[in-house]
């Protein structure tokens, strides 16, 4: 069908044509070259004026006789025809293979698009997308049809959402549009198995650990010192099949001041109970035709990236000495497991770094999922050569993703943002990206962010709100010159632990990381959180207890907290070096300006929180809950649950500053300030 002829002035790369048909953004368009060959472009955008339609085309280009994908070296001659680009002309010249793991269809048409397996695991590949519009939802489907390819799967899942893929699709309004997509439901039983941290199916990593895996494991960085004796200890240790508990005795038995610290720490690796003498093997995991579901939901993320540590390494290892076939490996949450270094280092970073720049040469395929793209590695992330980039907004975000892209031109930053929910741009597993109607799951979907292929996000519109006391009229009779006035939502997050057998709830500042409390009416906010989050325990509870107690005899706290007056004497003398206590050299007080109450009974509250829909301005939270979940090891306290919650503020220009006001006490908040000016 012809659909208009070109005008105006042409390139080797675009050309407008004037439309005589009805044309659509994004439909593949043909026109014959001047030898009389079919060239396949695309409409890149629509313009309507009174009495003309103008489209504008970017042309991508046509197959020569040994395959390859050739651009046009000759413009277009004006007025030539444009045509309807038929489905053959449109799947030979995109490289469409009838073989692979079928995604969906192509956008606006009935083609099948299939991601070639080999591809994927020689390549690595990534699903990126904002919170709510489907990543887990589409890595079902990979996962789907990587089971019907009967390539093996381990996947690292967070937060449980894996498992349901043992029943089949229940839900009437996604069992409704299989037919558009040549499906049916499917419980995939048969291809799954589930390890977790319980008692019915427990991940066992090896407990003969190395000094470099012992270093990446330890909540903080040793001395040197401290260094030297763990590889005393393991060198004494090599020539046996010892254990963590061998170590620690071996590291007791040496005669060192240093080693009071270093024993803690071990043991705190040891009371994981994540290590075994008969450990879970890497043929255990990787299997032909099954997925396995390594589901950590139980784990705090310290224990998470452990996990992910041991288990990727061990894989690996295996893989490059042929002991189990190729592969994929799929982290659920990557960026948490490997954050971007300026965000620190865990424990997880080295491993899936190395995994990402050689697995590929060994046939382990690297699968990486994550609502935050900025927050991965970087180096990890540009070794994803396919990646599967649905909805993000966040300006950050879509600069990482296309600094790891190389030339997406179809596509641009504004169609990222405006994806529909359901739709996704793929890029690099063919030539050119591909937007692609994402197909219905057969199995059941575990998470329930999204109404998958309805087009809309559930929990979007409406959020939870300290409810605000001073309104608009309020600030402006408060505070004089104010220049204009908004609305900002600030991100809190709100925390529900169990402590002691009582049920605590508590704030996290979701952009500073530090914990917000009410005390004498008003709203104040810790300091130091993240330096006392690097201590070992033992150290935190000692400052936690010199802070509630004022002063304290080595006698009484050791005393009090129930440890050795070695021990006691020990993580003293660590914290008087790093001037966090002070002492006359007999009583010990702390030097450490952290203003957390040492009870989290006194952490609450009291104002009320309401559902409403958001209005103004909201700020992104930059703080994770799996940092937040860190913070309840302060005082051992089990994290249960973490909530979004946004606290009302005021932000009002002044002489072209910008201030925050407090919605709850009408008070200007300077050091807040600061902080949101460098955010805005």
């Amino acid at each position: 069908m012809m659909l208009g002829k070109i005008s105006g002035s042409v390139t080797t790369k675009n050309f407008s044509f004037k439309a005589e048909a009805r044309v659509k953004k994004l439909q593949y368009i043909a026109v014959k070259d001047f030898e009389g060959k079919w060239i396949l472009a695309y409409v890149d955008s629509i313009t309507k004026y009174p009495n003309r339609t103008i489209g504008k085309a970017k042309v991508i280009g046509f197959r020569d006789s040994r395959g390859f994908l050739k651009s046009l070296v000759v413009p277009f001659e004006p007025e030539t025809p444009v045509y309807t680009a038929d489905e053959d002309l449109i799947k030979h010249t995109l490289g469409l293979k009838e073989e692979g793991l079928y995604v969906g269809l192509l956008g606006g048409y009935k083609i099948r698009v299939n991601l070639p397996v080999k591809h994927l695991i020689t390549k690595h590949v990534a699903v990126l997308a904002k919170t709510g519009t489907g990543k887990s939802y589409v890595a079902g489907v990979l996962l789907e049809e990587l089971a019907e390819n009967g390539t093996p799967v381990v996947i690292i899942d967070p937060h449980g959402e894996y498992r349901t893929m043992v029943e089949e699709n229940r839900k009437e309004n996604e069992i409704s549009q299989m037919e558009t997509f040549g499906i049916e439901p499917k419980s995939y039983k048969k291809n799954i198995q589930v390890f977790d941290l319980e008692l019915r199916n427990p991940v066992k990593l090896n407990s003969k650990l190395t000094t470099d895996e012992i270093f990446e494991m330890l909540p903080t960085k040793i001395s040197s010192s401290q260094r030297g004796l763990l590889y005393s200890a393991i060198k004494n240790l090599e020539r046996k099949d010892y254990t963590l508990r061998d170590i620690i005795e071996e590291v007791d038995s040496i005669e060192s001041n240093v080693k009071w610290n270093l024993i803690s720490m071990l043991e705190l690796l040891e009371n994981t109970k994540l290590f075994s003498a008969n450990p879970t093997k890497p043929k255990d995991f990787v299997k032909k035709g099954k997925i396995t579901i390594i589901d950590l939901k139980e784990a705090n993320p310290e224990i998470q990236q452990i996990v992910v540590l041991k288990v990727a390494k061990e894989l690996f290892t295996a893989r490059k000495r042929g002991k189990i076939p190729e592969f994929f490996f799929i982290l659920e949450e990557s960026h948490n497991f490997c954050p971007e270094r300026g965000l620190g280092e865990v424990a997880s970073s080295k491993i899936l770094r190395i995994i990402a720049s050689e697995g590929r040469k060994f046939g382990m395929g690297l699968g990486i999922i994550s609502q935050r793209p900025a927050k991965v590695d970087k180096n990890v992330l540009s070794q994803c050569s396919t990646q599967i980039i649905l909805k993000v907004t966040n300006p950050n975000d879509i600069k990482a993703i296309m600094e790891s892209v190389e030339g997406i031109e179809f596509g641009t930053r504004e169609e990222i943002k405006d994806l529909p929910v359901g739709v996704a741009m793929i890029v690099g597993a063919t030539e050119q990206p591909l937007f692609v109607d994402i197909r219905i799951r057969k199995s059941e979907h575990g998470g329930e962010a999204i109404k998958a292929m309805e087009r809309e996000v559930s929990f979007e519109n409406r959020i939870l709100l300290f409810a605000p006391r001073f309104f608009e009229e309020d600030v402006k009779k408060s505070f004089k010159g104010i220049e204009e006035i908004v609305f900002l939502n600030y991100p809190i997050w709100k925390v529900f632990g169990v402590y002691r057998g009582e049920e605590i709830e508590f704030y996290v500042d979701g952009v500073t990381g530090e914990i917000v409390f009410e005390k004498d009416d008003s709203i104040e906010y810790s300091s130091g959180i993240r330096s006392l989050l690097e201590l070992p325990p033992s150290q935190r509870s000692i400052l936690l207890y010199l802070t509630k107690n004022k002063y304290a005899t080595i006698e009484k706290l050791s005393n009090d907290l129930k440890i050795l007056l070695s021990t006691a004497n020990a993580n003293l003398r660590s914290l008087m070096q790093k001037k966090f206590v002070a002492s006359d050299g007999y009583m010990f007080r702390s030097a450490f300006e952290i203003n957390v109450p040492p009870e989290p009974s006194l952490l609450r509250i009291g104002h009320k929180i309401i559902e409403k829909e958001m209005e103004g301005e909201r700020l992104d939270f930059m703080v994770s809950p799996d940092f937040v979940h860190k913070i309840g090891e302060i005082w051992g306290m089990k994290i249960l649950e973490v909530k979004p919650v946004y606290y009302p503020y005021w932000m009002v220009s002044h002489k072209n500053t910008k201030y925050l006001i407090n919605g709850l006490n009408n008070r200007l908040e300077i050091e807040k300030s600061k902080v949101v000016r460098g955010l805005i």
